[in-house]
């Protein structure tokens, strides 16, 4: 499915849980130019989030199992791609005032979104 969603849209703005970047947005995130308004207030949100939150996935994963899929200029909410081994597609976690969540593939965290469905807030990975 996620393959999908970048074959069809680019950039989606006031999506769930922030804008949901493009393959470019996400790319442009690890640059240094600053040349987009827009990426680099994600981009600071996301260092600020990361610095402030022990157990944020840019801290506990390694850099190239990570991509930033969604995220906001002016709140924490966000969702990263963990990409696993031996899987077709990555794992959200996602991350709101709810807490942090996880979710299997993009399917199951949108079925979860359309039903209202916050669960998966308070089933933990750490405990």
């Amino acid at each position: 499915m996620l393959e999908e969603r970048f074959k069809l849209f680019g950039r989606w703005t006031t999506a769930s849980h922030g804008h949901w970047l493009s393959a470019s947005d996400m790319q442009a995130l690890w640059s240094d130019d600053g040349t987009d308004p827009f990426v680099e207030g994600v981009k600071q949100m996301r260092i600020a989030s990361a610095e402030g939150w022990p157990n944020e996935a840019s801290v506990l994963f390694r850099p190239e199992r990570l991509s930033f899929f969604a995220g906001s200029e002016y709140s924490n909410e966000k969702i990263y791609l963990l990409w696993l081994d031996f899987e077709d597609e990555p794992e959200l976690w996602v991350y709101d005032a709810n807490g942090e969540s996880r979710y299997r593939y993009l399917a199951a965290y949108l079925q979860a979104y359309l039903a209202e469905d916050v669960s998966a807030a308070s089933r933990s990975w750490r405990a």
